[in-house]
């Protein structure tokens, strides 16, 4: 039977935006035969799925279970103590700066499957022009994430007793904390993509497939511990003008970095995107972050399997949109037969590593009360989860491609916010139900 391709719509119907949205392909002058391609068979996607994207879940599942532990520790920071509204920086830094370095990172795997690294010249080109770029985003991501907590702070509690002096010095550290670890952090994760990007291509392993579960795995990790290292520093020179030096400084190379990325034709027009779909994942982490608080202290063992559940949904959802976002830039090469396919390996793949959690995190828990019913429970609850968000990659990346927005920009914040409400509601009713 004849495969027929899959009908993304032209990006330029329906909408004048497409007319202002600059082709990847056309800002790099890629040679298509490079990549020109004979049809994948279901047996070589399968295989190409199960070794390459379950050991970077694997590594995902890991990093998700470090970065709670590392939580764990950095909250016993004085720090933490002193001033209470760097707990609410926490989840709100994580949310934006990872998302931000995914988008980083489905840009770069698009690029490199339509053939930019394998010219080095151009390879380089894009590697420091998307660097220039997600080190500008987390410049407004740091100062942003800075400022609301210090607002935020000034909301009444019984620890927030300061005076105008003491608030003054922790609005000081929340800035310098934030913007300091935003930037810091997104330097060394751009570089880890942009390296885990040009060796998987260069070793014939698709960027698309291991990229995103890098980036976030590691990105969660090496905000936490910069975090935790940055306001500790911080404090030793909180009476001191060295916090706001530090802010100033790093709100100035955002304004050059703001010069470079608008002369850049590559990344001028990635400046106004993707912001609002940020804002989106915000407001609904922070919806699932209150149905963990409301139900934790009625179910202890939610908190420790919602970043897993939600975690791991995410990044099949990440994948996949990575996949079709390449796919839409490639013109259709691949087929809705593959793309269907693709989701289904996809979702049964999330099964088996869910399970293995589960099991694991009872043998370190005992009081985590798991029978056959929860077991089953939980794994509907994985397997609508994800289904949920590859329909969501699927039809996102097909609108915003219609609308004359790249998915590359978008799509990532829609999927892990959606995802995080979605997966936080549905574990709560596995609580209940199981």
């Amino acid at each position: 039977m004849t495969e027929t391709s899959i009908e993304f719509p032209n990006r330029n119907s329906g909408s004048s935006d497409g007319d202002n949205l600059s082709d990847i392909s056309s800002l790099y002058s890629p040679d298509f035969s490079t990549f020109e391609r004979r049809q994948k068979t279901p047996k070589q996607i399968i295989r190409e799925l199960t070794v390459e994207v379950m050991p970077a879940l694997l590594v995902s599942v890991a990093g998700s279970i470090c970065a709670g532990y590392i939580l764990g520790q950095i909250q016993n920071n004085p720090a933490f103590d002193r001033i209470p509204a760097l707990f609410i920086m926490v989840p709100v830094m994580l949310n934006l700066k990872s998302n931000t370095e995914l988008n980083m990172s489905t840009r770069m795997s698009t690029l490199a499957n339509l053939g930019i690294f394998d010219s080095k010249a151009e390879g380089i080109k894009a590697v420091r022009s998307n660097l220039e770029l997600l080190l500008l985003q987390s410049t407004v991501v740091g100062t942003s994430v800075g400022l609301i907590s210090t607002i935020l702070s000034l909301v009444p509690s019984s620890s927030n007793t300061s005076g105008v002096v003491e608030f003054l010095l922790q609005a000081s550290i929340l800035m310098a904390s934030g913007i300091g670890c935003a930037v810091i952090g997104s330097s060394l994760i751009g570089l880890l993509i942009s390296f885990t990007v040009y060796v998987s291509h260069a070793h014939g392993v698709d960027p698309d497939n291991i990229g995103t579960p890098i980036a976030s795995s590691f990105g969660d990790m090496s905000t936490l511990l910069i975090l935790g290292l940055l306001t500790s520093l911080l404090m030793s020179v909180m009476q001191t003008p060295w916090p706001t030096i530090i802010t100033l400084g790093f709100m100035a190379l955002g304004l050059l970095l703001l010069k470079v990325v608008r002369d850049n034709d590559q990344t001028r027009d990635h400046l106004s995107k993707g912001w609002l779909p940020l804002v989106y994942a915000a407001v609904t982490s922070s919806i699932a972050g209150i149905v963990v608080e409301k139900f934790a202290d009625r179910y202890p063992g939610m908190p420790a399997l919602v970043p897993v559940l939600n975690g791991i949904g995410g990044n099949i959802g990440t994948v996949f949109a990575s996949r079709l976002s390449t796919s839409l830039h490639r013109r259709h090469q691949d087929t809705s037969a593959e793309h269907n396919l693709v989701m289904f390996i996809l979702l049964i793949i999330n099964i088996p590593i869910q399970i293995g959690f589960l099991a694991l995190h009872r043998v370190f828990d005992p009081s985590l009360t798991v029978n056959v019913w929860f077991v089953f429970v939980y794994i509907s609850a994985t397997i609508l989860h994800g289904l949920a968000i590859l329909s969501l990659a699927k039809i996102a990346c097909r609108v915003l491609w219609a609308r004359g927005y790249d998915p590359d920009d978008c799509v990532n914040p829609f999927i892990t916010g959606s995802g995080d409400m979605l997966g936080t509601i549905l574990l709560a009713l596995v609580f209940i139900v199981g």
